[in-house]
């Protein structure tokens, strides 16, 4: 049982640090592409996008798509977790 914990354990602080640093990185990438002046885009199409920047004369913002962040962020922790137990073995 113990093991079982550990290992939930383990995906779950993975996860939960990867969808904390994309977050921390939704709250930096506006002024740093303020500072650039980057011009508008989107990453993805119209129904799987990822990140929507806006910069025009009249405002500015960006847009992360947050269920695709968490997919990540879930894919990363499996990944990782994976990685671990195949070191152990």
């Amino acid at each position: 049982m113990k093991v079982r914990a550990s290992n939930w354990k383990t995906f779950l602080s993975l996860s939960g640090g990867t969808f904390l640093l994309l977050l921390l990185i939704n709250l930096a990438l506006p002024a740093f592409f303020l500072l650039l002046r980057v011009p508008s885009f989107v990453i993805g199409n119209d129904q799987f996008w990822l990140l929507r920047w806006q910069n025009t004369s009249k405002d500015s913002g960006i847009e992360f798509n947050i269920f695709l962040l968490l997919i990540i962020a879930i894919a990363v922790g499996l990944i990782g977790f994976l990685m671990q137990q195949r070191r152990r073995s």
